[in-house]
C-alpha cells in the first residue's frame, strides 16, 4: 500500500490495496492517520462487482450507518444510497430529474453522533466529463479567522436542525418512524479533533437553524458571515470523478 499527495489543496490516494479483502490492523491504523492528515482519501483502481463488495469495503473502513431517510436507499441495502440521474425527484411530487447534494452540507449533522466519513464510489459518469465531488476543508477556514470571531465562537452551540428554516434546498420528508431520533440538536460550531486536537468549523447550511444566545436575526447574521467565509476557493478542492475509484 501507498498513501501520496494528490494534485488539490488538500487530500490523498492510497494506492496498491484491494478494499474488498480484510485489513490488517496495522494498514488500518494507517488509513486512518492518513485520513486524519488530509481529510480526503482516494482510493485508486477499486473494483467492486455489486453492493456486497461496495459495503464490504467500506466496512473496512468503520461501521456503515444507514441514512435517517430511507427513500433512495438501494433496494435490499439500508447502509447504501443510489445517486442517479435516472430517478424522479421524490421531493416535488413530480416527475422531475433527481439533483441531490447540489449545496454544501456536512452529513447527518443533525444527529447526536454524525458519521465520521461518507463513502463514494462511481458506477457510471457522463462521457462528456462531471461527475466531481466538491470539499472544504474547516479546519483551515477556522484558522484564516479573525481573532475576535474565534472568541465569540468559542464554547457556542448551534441547533442543527434535520432541515433549517434557511436551509438552500428540500429535503425529503420523514416518516413517523425517521423523525425519532433525528429531530435535530445542539452542536459546537466549533469541533477539536479528538486525535490531534486541531479545531474545525462544524456548520451546515441545510441544518444550521440557531445560535445559542443570540436572537434569529443576530444567530443568522453571524451564520451567514461564517457561510460567506467558508465559501472560497482557498479553503475548497475538486475531486474528479473517476471510474473505480472510492
Amino acid at each position: 500500500m501507498n498513501i501520496g499527495p494528490i494534485d488539490a489543496l488538500f487530500g490523498a490516494e492510497v494506492t496498491g490495496m484491494d478494499l474488498r479483502r480484510s485489513l490488517r490492523d496495522d494498514t488500518r491504523t494507517a488509513i486512518n492517520a492518513a485520513f486524519v492528515e488530509n481529510g480526503v482519501l482516494v482510493f485508486r483502481d477499486q473494483n467492486y462487482s455489486g453492493p456486497d463488495q461496495f459495503l464490504a469495503a467500506a466496512s473496512n473502513l468503520g461501521a456503515p450507518m444507514p441514512p435517517v431517510v430511507a427513500t433512495y436507499c438501494l433496494a435490499g441495502y439500508d447502509a447504501i444510497e443510489e445517486l442517479t440521474n435516472s430517478a424522479a425527484d421524490k421531493r416535488t411530487g413530480e416527475n422531475m430529474p433527481l439533483y441531490r447534494g447540489g449545496s454544501w452540507h456536512t452529513d447527518h449533522s443533525n444527529l447526536e453522533c454524525p458519521p465520521k466519513a461518507t463513502t463514494l464510489y462511481a458506477i457510471e459518469l457522463p462521457p462528456s466529463g462531471g461527475g466531481n465531488t466538491e470539499f472544504t476543508n474547516m479546519m483551515m477556514a477556522y484558522d484564516a479567522l479573525d481573532y475576535p470571531l474565534k472568541e465569540s465562537l468559542r464554547g457556542r452551540l448551534a441547533f442543527q436542525a434535520y432541515l433549517s428554516r434557511r436551509a438552500p434546498r428540500k429535503l425529503l420528508a420523514r416518516s413517523e418512524a425517521e423523525e425519532k431520533g433525528s429531530e435535530g440538536v445542539w452542536q459546537p460550531m466549533v469541533r477539536q479533533h479528538p486525535t490531534t486536537g486541531r479545531a474545525a468549523l462544524y456548520l451546515n447550511p441545510i441544518c444550521c437553524d440557531a445560535v445559542e444566545g443570540m436572537g434569529e436575526a443576530e444567530g443568522d447574521a453571524l451564520l451567514d458571515v461564517l457561510y460567506r467565509h467558508c465559501d472560497r476557493l482557498n479553503f475548497s478542492t475538486a475531486i474528479a470523478g473517476q471510474r473505480d475509484i472510492c
